[in-house]
């Protein structure tokens, strides 16, 4: 019985640190840490926002994003409202900027994008190499 009390504590104390450590980060969710290009990070949630953490908590994709898809290739695909870009992986920055009603899948280095009811293509870089007009 002493045992069992002992383990039940023992569980709630690191449950009641895990909370103080989200909660002192100033983060509602923090998500388990996974490997990435630029060391271990952590999704995080804070006032219905996303971004990413570095297990040192410093901020790798800031908390600004209404939806981050799982990374992919070195780059996740970000939602603000009803518009899309991409972050990358390594520097966690913002390369494709969040201003496309949809981003298709990247094929053979390039992605089908919406604006406004028409069509262009860009590449892995971001760049237009068909232009949305």
């Amino acid at each position: 019985m002493k045992k069992v009390f002992l383990s039940i504590c023992i569980l709630l104390s690191i449950g009641a640190l895990a909370q103080k450590s989200k909660e002192s980060l100033g983060y509602d969710k923090i998500h388990p840490y996974r490997d990435s290009e630029s060391g271990r990070i952590a999704k995080v949630e804070k006032a219905g926002k996303q971004g990413f953490i570095k297990e040192d908590g410093s901020e790798h994709v800031p908390c600004k994003y209404d939806n981050i898809f799982p990374w992919e290739a070195g780059r996740a695909k970000v939602q603000i409202g009803a518009k899309f870009g991409f972050v990358r992986e390594s520097d966690g920055e913002e390369y494709i900027p969040v201003k496309y009603d949809y981003i298709g899948p990247f094929k053979n280095g390039l992605a089908i994008v919406v604006n406004n009811g028409k069509r262009g293509l860009i590449n892995e870089d971001g760049e237009e190499v068909v232009p949305v007009d």
